[in-house]
């Protein structure tokens, strides 16, 4: 699979009052990795009318807390394709002193689908090339 990685940039409104990124917020990171993730593997040439996808579950384990000064990427990646899904996985990693502590890992469950005709489609065969399949 085609991992690709993202730098994610932490700002004053991510925190909460404890002063680290708040836990709804890892949500949005994981949108804005999706979004450059599918963009960057051909995405603006797909017509997301016909070729959609639905987020159908998200899953997240917290594990190390990211403060404002955290400097941040995210990891994203596609596997478990089957016939009309695939998951999309996430790792927030954070550099400290030159060492990488995973943050966070989580999961999105995607379903492919036409908005036109408003029913879920087979992944379609250029999505499983472009995901490295």
């Amino acid at each position: 699979m085609i991992k690709r990685t993202y730098p994610i940039h932490i700002r004053f409104n991510d925190l909460d009052s404890l002063g680290h990124v708040n836990n709804a917020v890892y949500l949005s990171y994981f949108e804005q990795g999706r979004m450059e993730y599918f963009s960057e593997l051909g995405g603006e040439n797909w017509d997301w009318t016909q070729e959609g996808t639905l987020l159908a579950r998200n899953e997240i384990d917290y594990k190390v807390p990211i403060f404002l000064q955290d400097k941040v990427r995210i990891e994203i990646w596609v596997s478990d394709i089957g016939n009309k899904s695939f998951s999309v996985n996430y790792r927030i990693v954070k550099d400290t002193d030159g060492k990488d502590i995973e943050c966070t890992a989580g999961k999105s469950i995607m379903v492919c689908f036409d908005y036109k005709t408003q029913k879920s489609i087979p992944v379609p065969e250029k999505w499983r090339e472009k995901f490295g399949e």
